[in-house]
């Protein structure tokens, strides 16, 4: 399709990978399951059959900015698209929305990731183009996770009614999103069959966007217009600096996805998804199971130990320890077991308390 956008947002921080994400280094800036790319060049690097170059754009901070077109030198300057500040993923979406509208109204867009891990590429492409026929109707779509365990890290999607099958892949109404919930609810959500991960990816036309905007964010879509009527003029700028700070700082999921309910599909896929969320799914993906240890940077010495996570670029020395996540940078040691992955961020948490900001 010739009028396809694609908008990575590649503003997260990665706080439970600390300290090899840290605010100057993101993680979507970090090669973390492959050495020689990150996954901000991996996540652009899989659109490209999908997408050509001027298609995809990339909303983010400022100071992130030069990184991230120093890693992918493929996608025009303009692409580029910079937040002042944080604001989260509603704003985001709409700064995305409305510079691909200055380019064609009848785009449709794609909203994506910077740092989510997909084994089966070819999947995600298939229900991308699938995703594609559907809005071309002046519909939503979700790609919602094939859940492999009850986590309770994650929004859920409820699907209704199956109302398509297009090229192999099923398409069904979208029940209603669900905030991450508690472990029993979790469970029952699993064990039900009825029910996807939120991926966060959603598939849309350019006007159904900016209608849902100003059907439950009118306050936003206010702002987003003022900051439309500038693009490309000299002032585009400091518009943008003026008018950002005082938007809401909202989810795309609360601003406008649970209030949707018309025309709103969800395609459940499984292609090998991961947020990499913390150390543990970074683990799993990169190991081959049984005992074996995750290596990246400097060999170790190993002794009488299983399953470690090591990155580290100098020499580290295990012995008689299991299932342990080591992290050695210049300037920081991070040692946890592996199932206590999540709680890394309260140790940014503690950081930011002691104002100790030259290590976030």
């Amino acid at each position: 399709m010739s009028n396809v956008y694609a908008v990575i947002m590649a503003g997260g921080y990665g706080t439970r990978l600390w300290p090899l994400s840290r605010q100057s280094r993101p993680k979507p800036l970090l090669p973390l399951v492959d050495e020689s790319r990150s996954m901000f060049q991996i996540s652009v690097e899989r659109l490209y059959p999908l997408f050509t170059p001027d298609r995809i754009l990339v909303v983010a901070g400022e100071e992130m900015m030069p990184l991230f077109k120093s890693q992918v030198s493929d996608l025009p300057a303009e692409n580029f698209i910079i937040e002042p500040m944080g604001r989260n993923t509603a704003p985001a979406v709409g700064l995305g929305a409305v510079h691909i509208r200055q380019r064609d109204p009848e785009a449709i867009m794609t909203i994506l990731t910077a740092d989510h891990y997909i084994s089966d590429v070819a999947t995600f492409r298939h229900a991308l183009s699938v995703a594609f026929r559907v809005a071309e109707r002046g519909e939503i779509v979700t790609l919602g996770i094939a859940p492999t365990f009850a986590g309770t890290g994650f929004g859920y999607i409820e699907r209704g009614a199956h109302r398509k099958t297009i090229e192999g892949i099923p398409v069904y109404h979208l029940q209603r999103f669900v905030e991450k919930p508690d472990q029993a609810t979790a469970d029952k959500f699993v064990a039900s069959g009825d029910y996807s991960w939120n991926s966060g990816m959603f598939i849309w036309p350019i006007r159904r966007v900016m209608a849902e905007f100003e059907r439950h964010a009118p306050d936003l879509l206010t702002s987003l217009e003022q900051i439309a009527a500038a693009i490309g003029k000299p002032d585009y700028q400091e518009q943008l600096d003026n008018i950002w700070p005082q938007m809401r700082n909202i989810s795309v999921d609360y601003a406008l996805m649970e209030h949707i309910h018309e025309d709103i599909n969800v395609i459940p896929v499984e292609m090998g998804w991961s947020d990499i969320g913390n150390f543990k799914t970074l683990y799993d993906i990169l190991s081959a199971q049984d005992d074996n240890h995750v290596i990246s940077g400097h060999e170790p010495i190993v002794v009488d130990s299983k399953r470690l996570l090591i990155f580290s670029q100098r020499l580290v020395a295990a012995v008689g320890i299991e299932d342990m996540v080591i992290i050695d940078t210049n300037d920081v040691l991070l040692v946890c077991p592996r199932d206590r992955a999540q709680d890394v961020k309260m140790l940014v948490e503690t950081l930011k308390r002691n104002e100790q900001n030259e290590y976030l």
